[in-house]
């Protein structure tokens, strides 16, 4: 199909024309040029690719590192044939200008004519077309016929051109063009490239898709392509659709590449049950390299207009980033349930509260110091004006996730070689309705510190936090959403104190290929000084408490290679032993330090954590992790002091190529020396040994994983918690998720008595993408509550995505829990909406909030996006 080689005969024409080689400069030793197509005539060859002579290669046709760089969705890439003639890796300035052509003449005033495959070239630029001349005086090359111009990463070809040989400025007509890094192509009456790289199209067109599947397509009286910017322009511009136009602007900035600039970017819209439709329209702003902005104005239907800003800054030391949003004068939404519940007598401002207010968000995150600096700052700040605000707002544009509360933290850090000191001030805006504010450190000092020689190791933990609340909070809610008398009004006191905590450790940690052996001796303090101001007058509002201890955690390795089903592997058995031994930590001044724990019906009571000194410290979830450790406890409130003997077996069976397991299987129990043990507002009795912990997991192939993990009371034959997970991905961006959890109450917590007597949870958990090829694929998910008898949420959707665009239509009906905390939990409502996300691959798009609804409905699907870039 490809004529001779016209680099052959081109270097024949030279050795058989004296006049030719009076100008050539040298010879030409290139590839061969790779022939325009007739797109018209019908071609009955499968491998016949019309496109080549826009340099585009199909999957079939690309080298391995190609291909490692090309997505999955794409067919193919533009790819230009390789230089390797004299001089070609030289800007044009700084080579010689060399040419071939089947015939030279040389005229009086200095200029030279060529015919017939002419082939010019000066440095990296290349020059092909059948009529050159050449004005050596000024510097100018004048081409007609079949013109090609080649530059790194680019190329034009045209009717006619001229090119100043001095200037590198450049101009063909009639031309189709091709940048092929940023993966651009197009075509235009004239195409102009100017001396500092950028071009310039003449009544133009430009477009990302691959060549004969243009989805979308820009066409302008002018457009201009900037890659040193990585910026274009266009005036008078259409963007077409199929071919279609759909949108006129009269001027239209765009990205080139996947660097970012000012302009409006594609809106986000969204249409739901209760606030209608949502449309944001984000206008980016590109202070500067390390600046930018984003600035969205927005309007729900059914709660009015509003604004959203997140501003972004990247310094040396500092990495800043500050969001802002405000919607005055909420309209209140679109909520049957909640009128209803006012026609039936409820007070509306508990049923809408928020109804007639300004509703707004600050949240600030600032990162201070760099790698390996002796200091380091960290902020992580979010308020917002009430509890309800990411319930029936949520965000446009802002990239902030909360779920019942918000993180409110400044922190400070300086290290040296063996300490580190870190001074933090906590809180956390609690985000229920019917919950009382948590504590707040103000502020909190640890000095830690931490040597070792050889095996042998030491560290020290000082921490003292100073813990702030007011001294009486007020909630007020419905208890009872049939009974419009039940709104109930709670109060109660809360107890603030100071606390130290100090915990200093030295061991001896020592490993060997077939185990490790770890022993150890601690030594813990705990100290209080508690406001008095809720305490009786004989209370003792310094407690204190201290334990020494001694630790052992030990472990052997056993393997063995065996073969079984026909697959070689490695067997391994893994025991381990845990041991603490501690003095006794008398801990019973901690609880009911006011005497009010027992107070019958009082008016205002007194906040039960606070009364037992507990500010930060709960109960680990039981696990299988969880029979190793030191402590049964988070937080620094108690000192665990029960004296228990803890043994694990693991076993394993490896991959003996590439390591990994393919199946496991852990099981464990501990054992206490004292049927009484430490618990959060008591002592425990009756607990000899703990639940049976079991867990197993399995990853038979790279693609699937299997887990289940089990809490068995053998004491009362009770499974109190268990879960089952199967996550699949595979290397065709196939998902399939399928998970179970189950929890029973525990009988042995020692939990606030407000809570319901029934808490068993019992939830099951579904997902899938399914690609129906290339570009399609379908996406389902589904989570029911199995106590209940209830559909939590579902979700469907299609995804079509290929190298142009990518479109994601999803359908999800979701629990509304704007009303959580008012009603109970089996009177809420669903919201359901359809929303739709179109992006313009290298344009725009809109609809990010579809991406976010499925990274959070469907476990791995981050990771597949990740996998088909």
């Amino acid at each position: 199909m490809l004529e001779v080689s016209r680099w052959r005969r081109l270097a024949l024409a030279i050795a058989n024309n004296s006049q030719a080689r009076s100008i050539a400069l040298g010879l030409i030793a290139a590839q061969p040029l790779w022939a325009q197509a007739n797109q018209g005539e019908s071609y009955p060859d499968p491998d016949y690719n019309p496109y080549l002579y826009l340099d585009w290669l199909p999957r079939s046709e690309l080298t391995p590192e190609e291909l490692a760089n090309l997505p999955a969705v794409c067919s193919g890439a533009f790819v230009a044939p390789p230089r390797n003639y004299p001089g070609s890796d030289l800007p044009p300035g700084e080579a010689p200008l060399r040419a071939t052509a089947e015939k030279s003449q040389w005229l009086e005033d200095g200029s030279a004519e060529l015919s017939g495959n002419v082939h010019i070239t000066q440095g990296y630029r290349q020059l092909f077309a059948d009529q050159v001349k050449l004005n050596r005086p000024e510097n100018i090359a004048t081409l007609d016929g079949a013109i090609e111009l080649r530059e790194p990463g680019l190329l034009i070809r045209g009717s006619s051109a001229e090119v100043h040989t001095e200037s590198e400025a450049a101009s063909v007509e009639d031309a189709t063009y091709v940048v092929h890094d940023a993966f651009i192509h197009g075509g235009a009456e004239l195409v102009a490239r100017q001396t500092s790289g950028e071009l310039t199209l003449t009544e133009g067109t430009y477009t990302r898709c691959e060549p004969g599947r243009e989805f979308w397509q820009l066409t302008g009286r002018e457009i201009n392509i900037d890659e040193v910017e990585s910026q274009g322009t266009a005036r008078d511009v259409r963007l077409k659709i199929l071919d279609v136009p759909v949108l006129y602007l009269p001027y239209f900035r765009f990205p080139v590449g996947d660097a970012r600039m000012s302009g409006f970017l594609f809106p986000t819209l969204s249409n739901s049950d209760k606030n209608g439709w949502d449309l944001a329209i984000p206008y980016y702003w590109n202070i500067a390299p390390q600046m930018d902005a984003t600035i969205s104005p927005r309007y729900i239907q059914y709660r009015g207009a509003g604004l959203e800003v997140e501003f972004r800054h990247l310094a040396e030391m500092f990495s800043t980033e500050i969001r802002l949003a405000d919607l005055p004068d909420d309209d209140g939404g679109n909520n049957d349930l909640a009128q209803d519940l006012i026609d039936e007598g409820f007070p509306e401002d508990l049923v809408l509260p928020y109804k007639g207010e300004d509703r707004w968000l600050i949240s600030l995150e600032q990162q201070g110091g760099y790698s390996g600096s002796v200091w380091r700052t960290d902020i992580d700040y979010t308020k917002v004006s009430d509890p309800d605000y990411f319930r029936d707002l949520s965000t446009a544009n802002l990239d902030i996730n909360a779920e019942t509360r918000v993180s409110q933290k400044v922190q400070g850090l300086l290290r040296s070689e063996h300490w580190r000191a870190t001074l933090r001030t906590q809180d956390y805006q609690v985000l229920e309705n019917d919950a009382f504010d948590t504590f707040a450190q103000y502020p909190r000092l640890d000095i830690d510190g931490d040597y070792r020689w050889d095996d042998w190791l030491l560290t020290m933990q000082n921490e003292v936090t100073s813990w702030d609340h007011s001294d009486t909070q007020t909630i007020r809610f419905i208890e009872d959403t049939d009974d419009p008398d039940s709104v109930t009004t709670r109060t109660r006191d809360f107890i603030t104190a100071d606390r130290l905590r100090l915990d200093y450790e030295f061991y001896w940690d020592k490993e060997w290929l077939w185990g490790y052996f770890k022993p150890g001796i601690a030594g813990r303090y705990l100290a209080y000084s508690v406001s008095d101001l809720f305490l009786p007058e004989d209370a003792d509002d310094t407690p204190d408490a201290a334990a020494a201890q001694f630790i052992l955690d030990t472990g052997l390795y056993f393997e063995r290679d065996s073969h079984l089903f026909n697959r070689d592997f490695i067997q391994t058995l893994e025991p381990r032993l845990f041991t603490l031994i501690s003095s006794n930590a008398d801990q019973s001044d901690f609880f009911d330090i006011s005497g009010r724990a027992n107070d019958v019906d009082p008016e205002i009571r007194i906040d039960p954590d606070s009364n037992n000194l507990l500010y930060d410290t709960s109960l680990y979830t039981f696990s299988y992790d969880q029979l190793f450790r030191d402590s049964r406890f988070t937080g620094n409130d108690r000192i665990d002091d029960a004296d228990r003997l803890a043994l694990g077996l693991t076993t394993r069976f490896l991959d003996p190529v590439s390591g990994r397991d393919l199946f496991s299987a852990s099981v464990g129990q501990v054992y206490y020396s004292s049927d009484r043990q430490i618990g959060r507002t008591a002592y425990i009795e009756d607990t000899q040994r703990s639940e049976l912990a079991a867990r197993i997991e399995s990853r038979p192939f790279e693609s699937l994983r299997l887990g289940t993990e089990l809490v068995y009371e053998d004491s009362e034959h009770n499974i109190n918690r268990g879960n089952f997970s199967l996550r699949y991905l595979d290397d065709d961006y196939r998902i399939f998720n399928l998970s179970y959890y189950y929890e029973r109450p525990d009988s042995t917590d020692d939990e606030d008595e407000d809570e319901d007597e029934d808490e068993t949870v019992s939830q099951l958990n579904a997902s899938t993408v399914l690609p129906l090829g290339t570009h399609t694929s379908l996406m389902a998910g589904a989570s029911y509550d199995l106590t209940l008898n209830r559909e939590l949420e579902y979700l469907a959707g299609i995804e079509y995505d290929d190298c142009c665009y990518r479109t994601r239509l999803v359908w999800r009906r979701t629990l509304d829990n704007d009303l959580a905390g008012v009603v109970s939990a089996e009177d809420l409502e669903y919201d359901e909406g359809i929303y739709l996300e179109v992006e313009l691959k290298g344009l725009a798009g809109f609809g990010s909030t579809v991406t976010e609804m499925l990274t959070q409905g469907i476990a791995n699907f981050d990771q597949r996006e990740e996998l088909k870039q």
